[in-house]
């Protein structure tokens, strides 16, 4: 790093947070600070919940494992986020926006009971602050093998990049986090397209690639590594990967509050739908240029012993002065902007589904307030914890598919059922048990093509197992309502309660179904259906038709 990149990555950081938190400044009361003031339009929740989903992580995390692995890896982020994307906006969290809910744990309750409430909010903390883990150990390899610092100073810079971003998002909280989203957002694509071109132009682009994979490893294994179609011996076929992606993409939409809560911050059904459209066509564009920088890397220094390191390995050697400034600002604005997505998220769903739900309900509003500034900064302080975790783990993508397989694809399969379903009250917790049951089997008891386990490798084999764990959590709950009944519940509580959260949604703005002048239709080319289905479209045969 020249004292050019330092100006670089400085002056953009000094800029980010000094905009953020001016702007926190300006958050007042809680429907600012959870949900925004449900003033946000389309383009900026979009463009805030890419912010959010791509993060230092991604680029270390994703590279890692198409270095490994090959472009299958990263189905999920050019097909599975649309995907999930979709089913969120037009199936699922319609249903709480119109019910004016301020979390999607707070859904369950009216759905299943209050314990499925709090269940499901303890799993999103322990779901998410993993993923904030995550990002602090590929900032740390940045700062490590990128800036060339030694690792206790780089620990040190990611604690303080940490404690800077938690700060403004625990004053500011959704409105701030949102607005800051669009210039990090900006820094972020920048060094993702700089970097990208830099390495095609030194690889020679796909032929160059080509070549260089088949000379070093085969014609037979080149062609396994740049098609996402390829036969991988010793694994689940790529058919298996790409529906595990999908089910990843649809729980990290679903049971994800860092991104229900941007999305419950628009200012009408319309801008909801047409927000994630925005943002899953970001996380898709971006996610294809950032994540193929692995396979470019394999053929350029071929036999890492550790994948993970070929991202700062392509921008350590082959950027040069002034470019090099603006991929390092990129990742650690992507490390900020997931930082406070996943911080104001968390403290929103512990403040409203556990502290003021059932600790602490009848305070003031400003109390909850508080508390949820406090909370922030202790979620995003705990998340640490997982780290040497992750660094025993053969790989962060490693790492973060096992932890996500218990109990989160579990839960969202109990979120798609109670939506879509009329399955009985009871069944969410009998549901999530058996589905619990299942993911610590297979993460426990489950061995490999190689070294067999207890129990057989295609009923555990790591993305089979997403596909067995809804199929099981969705045949228990069918099980216990033939059993019990069938019974359709409303969003919110029957019988509501005296705590806080169940009555801070009256102060919210009436729902609006779109921005277009009152009693004017939506113009065909503006429905998001139809944009939806584009979005699909295009994803899908760039996996299928392309990339296949």
């Amino acid at each position: 790093m020249t004292n050019l990149d330092w100006a670089i990555v400085a002056g953009l950081m000094l800029l980010v947070f000094g905009f953020a938190g001016n702007r926190s400044l300006k958050t007042r009361t809680n429907v600012d600070w959870f949900l925004g003031g449900r003033t946000l339009p389309f383009w900026m929740v979009g463009v805030s919940m890419f912010a959010t989903s791509v993060d230092g992580g991604e680029y270390i995390a994703m590279n890692g494992a198409t270095y490994k692995d090959g472009l299958v890896m990263i189905s999920g982020l050019i097909f599975g986020v649309g995907v999930g994307g979709v089913i969120a906006a037009f199936l699922v969290v319609p249903t709480m926006y119109r019910t004016g809910l301020f979390t999607n744990a707070e859904y369950l309750e009216g759905r299943y009971g209050p314990g499925m409430r709090v269940i499901s909010a303890l799993v999103q903390i322990q779901y998410r602050t993993s993923a904030l883990a995550v990002v602090a150990v590929a900032l740390h390899l940045i700062f490590t093998e990128v800036v060339h610092l030694d690792s206790q100073t780089a620990w040190l810079l990611v604690v303080l990049v940490a404690a800077g971003t938690t700060l403004y998002s625990a004053w500011g909280g959704l409105k701030t986090v949102a607005a800051a989203d669009v210039l990090l957002s900006a820094m972020m694509l920048s060094a993702i397209f700089v970097l990208w071109l830099a390495i095609w132009q030194q690889v020679g682009g796909l032929q160059g690639a080509t070549e260089a994979l088949v000379r070093q490893e085969g014609a037979a294994q080149a062609e396994t590594l740049l098609r996402m179609g390829g036969q991988r011996a010793g694994r689940s076929p790529a058919a298996v990967v790409v529906i595990g992606w999908c089910l990843i993409a649809v729980g990290y939409f679903v049971v994800n509050h860092t991104q229900t809560m941007k999305m419950f911050g628009a200012r009408s059904m319309w801008d909801l739908r047409m927000s994630v459209v925005v943002g899953s066509g970001l996380i898709i564009l971006s996610g294809y240029f950032s994540s193929t920088l692995g396979i470019f890397g394999r053929a350029l220094s071929p036999g890492l012993a550790q994948p993970d390191v070929i991202y700062p390995r392509l921008v350590d050697q082959y950027l040069g002065s002034g470019v090099k400034g603006i991929v390092v600002a990129g990742v650690i604005a992507s490390a900020v902007s997931t930082f406070e997505g996943i911080g104001a998220a968390l403290s929103a769903v512990f403040t409203r589904d556990i502290y003021g739900r059932f600790l602490v309900t009848g305070a003031k509003e400003s109390h909850y307030l508080a508390v949820s500034r406090a909370a922030t900064i202790m979620i995003v302080a705990v998340s640490f914890a997982y780290v040497p975790f992750i660094l025993v783990s053969s790989n962060i993508v490693d790492f973060f598919v096992r932890i996500t397989s218990v109990f989160v694809t579990p839960l969202m399969t109990v979120y798609l059922m109670g939506v879509l379903t009329p399955v009985n009250r009871r069944s969410g917790l009998v549901g999530l048990i058996a589905g619990a049951i299942y993911g610590l089997a297979a993460s426990n008891l489950g061995g490999s093509a190689d070294e067999p386990g207890l129990l057989p490798f295609w009923f555990t084999e790591r993305f089979a197992a997403y596909s067995w764990s809804v199929g099981i959590t969705a045949a228990a709950m069918l099980a216990a309502s033939l059993l019990l009944g069938w019974d359709q519940q409303d969003a919110r509580p029957a019988a509501r309660s005296s705590a806080w959260p169940d009555h801070s949604g009256e102060v919210l703005p009436e729902m609006v179904v779109s921005p277009f002048a009152t009693g004017r239709r939506i113009p065909w080319w503006a429905q998001p259906a139809l944009s939806a289905a584009l979005l699909l479209t295009a994803s899908g045969f760039m996996v299928f038709g392309v990339l296949w």
